[in-house]
């Protein structure tokens, strides 16, 4: 009879174990296929998969998948862009994972939450979450994890918008990073880890250790045959080699990255590395192989401009097919949780049930699009009466500008000629015609004051493209030689300081042209690319000597003061007969970014 009770047990133990492995089964099968749906950017049908593995593992009261598959779905909510459902998922992973004590899970909620945090610009919040995810990491000593930590930590310091920004912070992170990286001979990482750390000696001056670092990431690069990594690379040492005006050694190392572009696939490296080699090109005097790449890079820009204008609309398009499809998931969802329950229902209750839902469902829909019709007309009847304002305000100041310079003329000038008239209606003295000529003299100054103030006053009130085109407009209307201006990438304002000191160096070599070339055409270009201001200017005109010119012309050196007063640069190459030709390049203040390191995450 014992033995019997016994066999009883062993078969029900049995059965038991079974029982859970199938379950566990289906919820590692399910989560696989989340998975690949969301790697193939099916995100909705993946929440749909994933809320299928939830279901069973609630069921089954299991902790740790319930857990696990919490956080799966923050991560995906948050690619999807639902910000709410995505935090509400990784907090309810990390009560549980609390609970039960498992430090793995908290160390992936933790860094999803830093990662969603630090999206969103919420650095503090990053950083509580990282440092978390970096203590536990450090219990359970998992390298690889933790080098990704320690280099997402270096990140937020290296990030100037980010309230942490540390210089010495960044770079000791950064060799935490690389240490961990070293010591788990990850080659990949090492080479990366060395790219970002000569980054962020560039950034702050210090190119000597720059070169060093991208010197032994090209090593390790090199070792493993990374031909996109080593294009980087390369002309990462290239832009130092600029900097030092070591011509020679850029245009080395660009003409091999160069080599390696189509690798990296990515227009805008290539956009960066032609306009510094027309840089480099200019320094040692090729104008004509600077003049051709110059026009390679414009057509590559206007390229790019293209791509942007179609992404946007592909944009557009992905979000009215995310919307489409919301409502689908919403109706799959209920058919879920209608297929769980309808065992326990009637078949009479089930259809009425999903009556009301259905009805509910098309009422919500039907207000919803109502009050999105209101919305979009309240936005159009917004927007005219803004755009009307602004017009009115234009208008405004225009007529304030004409008046303002009607009495100048009037005040000013009108009396001056007055009083010459009277002058010459006088005796024919020699002392009367010295007062006559003193008194054109004072015109003529004061109607360059005048000048002066409208130009200047043009250039505060609608910016550096109005003013420049205004003056190229007023040189082409006087029909003595053709003038172009081109510009790119300025969607906003510059500071004032920057357009100031453009618009002068501009107006200081139109005037030269003007006044000393002999030219038929003259050509000026502003561009904004990578957080930098690209000025070009060219003319056809005789061109000069400029070993002869650079240290007496006054015109040469208040160009050189006025780009050293905001930290830019000037590039000049002319010789008689060749025309003129000077690249200006002035930086604006931007966040150092690095190269994340590529590990696998459990989302």
């Amino acid at each position: 009879m014992i033995r019997f009770f016994f066999i009883l047990i062993i078969i029900h133990h049995f059965s038991t174990n079974l029982f859970s492995q199938d379950y566990i089964k289906e919820i590692d099968s399910l989560v696989d296929v989340a998975k690949e749906l969301r790697d193939k950017n099916q995100l909705n049908e993946a929440i749909v998969a994933f809320n299928q593995a939830l279901d069973v593992s609630l069921q089954n009261k299991d902790s740790i998948n319930i857990a696990k598959v919490y956080n799966y779905l923050g991560t995906t909510y948050r690619r999807n862009n639902n910000k709410k459902k995505s935090l509400n998922s990784v907090y309810k992973a990390i009560k549980i994972n609390k609970a039960i004590e498992n430090r793995n899970g908290l160390i992936y909620n933790y860094n999803n939450l830093a990662n969603y945090y630090n999206n969103e610009e919420s650095y503090d919040l990053a950083y509580k979450y990282y440092k978390l995810a970096e203590e536990l990491l450090l219990i359970e000593n998992h390298k690889r994890n933790l080098a990704g930590i320690e280099l997402n930590i270096a990140t937020l310091f290296s990030n100037q918008k980010s309230g942490f920004y540390s210089y010495d912070s960044a770079v000791i992170y950064i060799l935490k990073s690389l240490e961990l990286f070293t010591q788990l001979e990850d080659t990949l990482n090492q080479a990366y880890l060395y790219n970002n750390l000569g980054f962020l000696y560039e950034k702050n001056g210090n190119l000597q250790p720059a070169l060093e670092s991208y010197q032994q990431s090209i090593e390790l690069k090199s070792e493993i045959g990374d031909s996109s990594g080593l294009a980087v690379s390369f002309l990462n040492i290239g832009n130092v080699y600029l900097q030092q005006d070591e011509f020679e050694k850029s245009i080395e190392y660009y003409n091999k990255s160069l080599a390696l572009s189509h690798f990296v696939g990515n227009p805008n490296h290539d956009l960066h590395l032609l306009f510094n080699m027309v840089k480099a090109k200019m320094g040692v005097g090729l104008v004509e192989e600077a003049t051709s790449l110059l026009g390679v890079y414009n057509n590559l820009r206007d390229s790019i401009y293209d791509l942007d204008k179609m992404q946007e609309i592909k944009d557009i398009e992905t979000k009215y097919e995310t919307e489409k499809k919301e409502e689908e998931i919403r109706m799959q969802e209920m058919a879920i949780r209608q297929k769980t329950f309808q065992s326990n229902l009637f078949l009479g209750l089930s259809i009425l049930l999903v009556i009301l839902v259905v009805s509910t469902v098309f009422f919500f829909l039907q207000k919803q699009d109502y009050v999105k019709k209101l919305r979009v007309e309240e936005i159009a009847t917004m927007k005219t009466e803004q755009e009307l304002k602004e017009l009115n305000a234009m208008m405004h100041g225009q007529e304030e500008e004409r008046n303002r310079i009607a009495n100048d003329l009037h005040d000013r000038l009108g009396a001056r000629l007055s009083s010459i008239k009277l002058l010459f209606q006088s005796d024919d003295s020699q002392e009367m015609k010295l007062k006559v000529l003193d008194s054109i003299n004072e015109a003529i100054k004061e109607t360059r004051e005048i000048s002066h103030n409208l130009s200047t006053d043009m250039l505060t009130r609608f910016g550096i493209e109005t003013a420049i085109k205004d003056t190229v407009r007023s040189i082409n209307d006087a029909g003595k030689i053709q003038a172009d201006f081109v510009s790119y990438g300025l969607q906003e304002r510059l500071p004032l300081e920057i357009e100031r000191n453009i618009y002068h160096v501009t107006l200081e070599l139109i005037n030269n042209t003007l006044k000393h070339a002999n030219a038929n055409h003259l050509l000026v270009q502003i561009s904004c690319v990578d957080d930098e201001i690209n000025v070009f200017y060219e003319d056809d005109g005789d061109g000069f000597d400029l070993n002869k010119v650079e240290g007496s012309g006054m015109g040469l050196r208040g160009i050189y003061a006025r780009m050293n007063s905001i930290k830019g640069a000037v590039y000049v190459n002319t010789k008689p007969g060749k025309g003129l030709n000077v690249v200006l390049s002035i930086p604006l203040v931007s966040v150092i970014p690095l190269v994340k390191v590529k590990r696998e995450e459990p989302a």
